[in-house]
């Protein structure tokens, strides 16, 4: 219970995250990669903190190739990831990101040996279903242009990553190097983006925009730490197929929190909040909530 207590942190801090993330995105930066370069900078600024629970060791070149390749995933799928957020709703791109779920029990199968029962598929296809309900406008069919798709692409690179950081603690052992070395491999990456003339000049012309939102970045990457141990420490007794269903809760915090910050502060999301559009998103995280219920 502890653990899945502490896994259901993870996609309330990560709700907050999104919105910080959406603001900065749609307000701050035009072009991804410079929003990806920005946000990436302070990856493994307050890694440290997780020495309180634990100290990592020396991984095995097996598990190192590991977790580079989870670096790797964690700037991947933040194009698609951030350029969904300038075309839908920040609910709704949350939302989305339970998309890729569907590889995770095949993953888990193959990989880990690991079976679901019967009502653990059932809650895995209420889960997309719900997802997929929310991008939905009118009677119409999901929006299957950028928004869609690059959300599935994001989400699946955040499903394979879930089962990837499963597999390498089960050869590892310790779930704290799964927080260090990834979160090393990905602050150093995006400098990669400096070798591309375009890129550059439009990083170095936004240096002055990210000075003076420093403390708004500082805050979001301490919350991204809390949101990767909260997932991380939980996935470590939990399994990927649990993992991934508690983090299809974050639209519902995400929701509550704009609704929040919408009524009593002047904090600009991108987020409609008609009553129309509210009641169909609570009837699709009622489902959700059904589905998790369901995995869990």
């Amino acid at each position: 219970m502890q653990y899945i207590l502490v896994a259901i942190l993870s996609p309330f801090f990560d709700a907050l995250a999104t919105m910080i993330e959406s603001v900065l995105s749609n307000n701050t930066f035009k072009r991804q990669t410079t929003m990806i370069f920005y946000i990436s900078l302070m990856d493994a600024m307050f890694v440290p903190l997780v020495f309180i629970f634990g100290m990592p060791t020396i991984p095995t070149t097996e598990c190192l190739w590991m977790y580079c390749i989870l670096g790797v995933f964690d700037i991947v799928y933040l194009y698609p990831y951030f350029t969904a957020m300038k075309v839908i709703d920040t609910s709704i791109v949350a939302a989305l990101s339970s998309l890729g779920q569907v590889i995770v029990p095949i993953m888990s199968f193959f990989l880990l040996g690991e079976v679901l029962s019967l009502h653990q598929y059932i809650g895995f296809a209420i889960i997309i279903m719900a997802s997929v309900a929310l991008s939905i406008k009118g009677t119409r069919m999901p929006k299957l242009s950028r928004a869609f798709w690059y959300m599935v692409m994001a989400s699946l690179a955040i499903s394979c990553r879930i089962v990837l950081v499963k597999c390498v603690m089960t050869i590892d052992g310790n779930w704290v190097n799964t927080i260090v070395y990834p979160s090393l491999v990905s602050g150093v990456l995006p400098f990669s983006f400096l070798l591309f003339k375009k890129f550059r000049k439009d990083i170095r012309r936004n240096f002055p925009p990210y000075l003076e939102k420093f403390r708004v970045f500082a805050l979001n990457e301490l919350i991204c730490f809390f949101v990767m141990l909260c997932s991380v420490y939980g996935l470590s007794a939990l399994s990927p197929v649990v993992s991934s269903a508690i983090g299809s809760l974050q639209p519902i915090f995400l929701l509550t929190s704009c609704c929040f910050l919408t009524s009593f502060y002047n904090c600009v999301v991108k987020e409609k909040l008609t009553r129309r559009i509210i009641m169909k998103k609570m009837f699709c995280f009622v489902l959700i909530i059904l589905g998790v219920i369901l995995v869990v």
